[in-house]
């Protein structure tokens, strides 16, 4: 005879079974949600710090040209010896590993200090006065008459070094030599000193490429005018692009932050160890087992009370039919009626949770903040509308400045600011469409039904109703508009959110407050 299960046992089974499912499922989705919220934050954190960096160098640059500049005027003195030269030197803080000055074939006349010995080298080199510097970097002086900063290169002392020149040009515009500083790209130096401004304990590094591709600073020594232009990052930076990517670096994945120095034509990239984000995922790991073996022991007395609870009626049933089958009569005549009884009860928990589902599933699909539909009831209705062939519109919307409003007005009246916008946007919106923040203060609306310049013309008159109505900054805000329509050959979300955005940026870059339809090249 086949061996039975009880119902309340085979429901408890089933329970335990659901529950650690469950378990595994929020341990995955957690796991991977972390995961790419640490890596988002990184990478957006390395790009931030790798702008910050460069931004400090190109002034840092800048800085030492007029410093150089400033010593060449003062040079054309008559009186100027080499007392002189050795107070510019000392006044000058250290940022120069030693000034000279040269006649206009390129040899020292002036250096400070006076000799430069290095010792350290296989062969012992002595830089002074008489010696004649590379006679590319005086070719290019004469020619441009110009200060400018040389491109990183090996000196016959073995040197890496950087010239910051400024041309010696006498009252009739006559070269006559140069002022020059020299910055050794393998000692403490300037550069350096911008680079190493934040200490790392994570593993981070960040080092700095010039226009070849070669390594200018780096903390390993070793590798400074190392050649890296097959690297990935440094072809990026020196297409004069900025950005974040995770990256692969002699075998070790980072999490890669580069920006682009425009007036050196250099990069920096800053570079942090994926291996960081373990310690985080297995703390959660280890939270989510242990609050889930207590959950699961807390719904197992739950649950098996429940059990019994809900399969009462159906044992009393499964009873009572028994009884029927074998004596033909009813034993006891209010059975029926009390197993109604909690059927319907039953069924009217089943509808009461069902109302509460769905309005979890409406919550979820709106924004905290703002109240209108978050990314998730954006995704579901864009591939609805797209499996139906229904025709629309898609405006996305980015407030223009928006940072500078968190940063003068703080928080509070930033997120003012976003539902300020919303109630506009939703007066602008019919039935049927679907206003949206898709992240961040980046919002838009899908319009049903509408083609390309109908939606133009909603979003223009959106723009200009936002740029003419006091904000709660107590001014008007601009925001910058880019739109496109569903097309017969679009045939996932993705194509059209990405001309959606690529309008959007156009307005951005063609001076914000405006709106761009998306045309094809």
């Amino acid at each position: 005879m086949k061996k039975e299960i009880k119902l309340n046992v085979a429901i408890s089974i089933l329970v335990v079974i659901a529950v650690m499912i469950a378990t595994v499922i929020e341990l995955v989705s957690s796991t991977n949600a972390l995961k790419n919220s640490l890596a988002t934050n990184y990478l957006e954190s390395n790009y931030n710090y790798s702008n910050k960096i460069a931004e400090g160098i190109q002034y840092v640059t800048i800085d030492l040209q007029h410093t150089i500049i400033a010593m060449a005027e003062l040079s054309k003195s008559p009186h100027f010896d080499q007392n002189q030269l050795d107070i510019l030197k000392e006044s000058e803080n250290g940022h120069f590993n030693s000034i000279f000055i040269t006649d206009e074939n390129g040899v020292i006349q002036l250096m400070s200090p006076e000799t430069i010995d290095f010792k350290e080298r296989e062969t012992s080199v002595i830089i002074q006065a008489g010696r004649k510097i590379n006679p590319d970097v005086v070719e290019k002086s004469l020619t441009t008459k110009k200060p400018f900063i040389t491109e990183p290169y090996i000196t016959t002392s073995g040197t890496v070094l950087i010239l910051i020149t400024a041309p010696l040009l006498n009252k009739h515009g006559i070269f006559e030599g140069m002022m020059v500083g020299t910055i050794y790209l393998e000692n403490e130096n300037a550069i350096k000193t911008v680079l190493s401004s934040n200490k790392y304990n994570d593993g981070s590094f960040v080092y700095a490429v010039d226009q070849n591709g070669r390594i200018i600073c780096h903390p390993d020594t070793n590798k400074v005018y190392e050649n890296v232009s097959g690297n990935s990052i440094v072809k990026a930076v020196r297409g004069g692009e900025s950005g974040y990517q995770v990256t692969d670096e002699a075998g070790n994945e980072y999490f890669a932050g580069y920006s682009y120095i425009e007036n050196l034509g250099w990069g920096v990239i800053l570079l942090t160890p994926t291996s960081i984000i373990h310690g985080p995922l297995n703390n959660l790991v280890f939270k989510i087992i242990t609050q889930s073996t207590l959950i699961l022991l807390i719904i197992l007395v739950i649950a098996m009370f429940l059990v019994k609870q809900l399969t009462k009626p159906l044992t009393r049933l499964a009873e009572y039919s028994e009884r029927l089958i074998t004596t033909n009569k009813l034993n006891h005549p209010n059975d029926e009626l009390i197993i109604n009884s909690n059927i319907y009860e039953i069924n009217q928990l089943y509808r009461r949770m069902r109302i509460q589902l769905l309005k979890l599933n409406q919550e979820i699909q709106l924004d905290g903040l703002t109240g209108v539909a978050n990314r998730k009831a954006f995704d579901i209705v864009i591939n609805e509308w797209m499996e139906q062939k229904q025709p629309f519109s898609l405006v996305m919307l980015d407030i223009d400045n928006f940072k500078q409003i968190n940063d003068t007005y703080g928080h509070l009246v930033g997120d003012d600011v976003l539902k300020f916008l919303t109630s506009i946007l939703i007066s602008f919106s019919r039935e049927g469409d679907l206003c949206f923040r898709y992240g961040g203060e980046e919002f838009g609306i899908l319009l049903k039904g509408k083609e390309a310049e109908k939606a133009r013309s909603m979003a223009e008159h959106f723009r200009l109703k936002i740029a003419s109505t006091e904000s709660p900054t107590g001014k008007p805000i601009t925001v910058s508009l880019g739109l496109t329509a569903h097309q017969p050959n679009d045939d996932t979300p993705k194509a059209i959110i990405e001309r959606a955005d690529k309008a959007l940026y156009q307005s951005k870059q063609a001076g914000k407050n405006r709106v761009t339809v998306y045309r094809e090249d």
